[in-house]
């Protein structure tokens, strides 16, 4: 039997499953080899599929790459249930609390990290993983401040909680790996209370 006998040859049964198994290996091959270097031909190899499924499925190495960085919840309804009930100048405690929450869950803070990677791997991939973010995360922060400076307080914000996970979980700075998740939110909360709801004193545009 050749190598390319091994391989299935059009679609298998069970079309869920065969589009999950092709983004699991997507997932994988592009956190581990970067965007451009792994090819559409592996993943069909890792997925055990025929590469013509790929582009049944995602149309082209893109559309796979847009699919595999889709986060795992939805941040509206995250952030609606995590400050549920909570007071207006509490919102930035319970909001990092609330993120603290997720990365202390491991099968979701290696998706998040791998989506990191991918991102940071190729100018295509960070391009896909800004789109994303922007339309999920910045929107559903922004949501929490009504005013015209929305756009860039969801920045800041997001700014302040990725440097936090980048010191906690990737670097792993002693004092912020080690710190009880409720402790790290007293700290930091107040910062990213500011972000959300205190005065921005910007520049004006020439």
């Amino acid at each position: 039997m050749t190598a390319s006998s091994s391989v299935p040859r059009g679609r298998r049964p069970g079309p869920t499953e065969t589009r999950e198994d092709i983004l699991d290996a997507a997932r994988d091959l592009f956190s581990q080899q970067g965007y451009e270097k792994a090819s559409m031909r592996a993943i069909a190899r890792r997925a055990k599929v025929d590469p013509a499924l790929i582009v049944h499925y995602f149309s082209s190495k893109e559309g796979l790459l847009t699919e595999s960085l889709t986060l795992p919840l939805d941040p509206a309804r995250l952030l609606d249930d995590g400050l549920r009930g909570v007071a207006d100048d509490e919102v930035g405690e319970a909001l990092v609390r609330t993120v603290l929450g997720l990365w202390d869950r491991p099968a979701l803070r290696q998706r998040l990290l791998s989506m990191l990677r991918v991102g940071m791997s190729h100018e295509i991939a960070m391009g896909v993983l800004r789109q994303t973010f922007a339309r999920t995360v910045l929107a559903a922060v922004a949501r929490l401040a009504d005013d015209d400076t929305a756009a860039l307080r969801a920045e800041l914000v997001a700014a302040q909680m990725i440097g936090l996970m980048m010191a906690r979980m990737v670097m792993q700075l002693p004092q912020i790996a080690e710190a009880d998740a409720d402790d790290l939110a007293r700290l930091v909360g107040p910062s990213v209370q500011l972000y959300l709801t205190g005065p921005l004193d910007t520049p004006d545009t020439p």
